[in-house]
């Protein structure tokens, strides 16, 4: 999984090192954005064990539009904060690459997970309001 691959990079967890209860694991949907590498069928079929029919998007029981960030905080967070501070300025190797991912990840605090909670939160209700039109335009 993307949050448990991207955990140590991130200086508070994104996903639980141990594996969920089946309890809690119930409670949990998969938002598929549709990108080519997560079509893969190992991918498919990995998306289909953990999370059976709680998968919304691309191969989900609930359709959503692979190119809308209005609810996706990956896309109306992460890769733009990560971007910014990567390519701040052109990195003159691939090691510094590497090296800015990796503390560009570990600058997320928890703090700015919780705003980022925050604004999913008030994005359902915009888009609510929307009837579930796009609506990051507006925002």
């Amino acid at each position: 999984m993307l949050l448990k691959f991207l955990n140590p990079y991130f200086s508070c967890p994104l996903w639980p090192s141990e594996d969920l209860p089946l309890s809690d694991l119930q409670n949990v949907w998969f938002q598929h954005d549709g990108a080519p590498p997560h079509k893969v069928s190992s991918v498919q079929q990995y998306i289909r064990d953990t999370f059976q029919q709680q998968v919304i998007g691309y191969g989900g029981c609930v359709e959503w539009n692979p190119s809308s960030p209005d609810l996706n905080p990956l896309d109306f967070f992460l890769w733009g904060y990560i971007k910014q501070r990567v390519y701040a300025t052109p990195p003159p190797t691939l090691q510094e690459l590497l090296n800015r991912i990796t503390d560009a990840c570990a600058s997320v605090s928890p703090a700015m997970l919780y705003n980022v909670q925050r604004e999913v939160q008030s994005r359902v209700q915009i888009c609510i309001v929307a009837e579930g039109h796009h609506f990051e335009h507006g925002i």
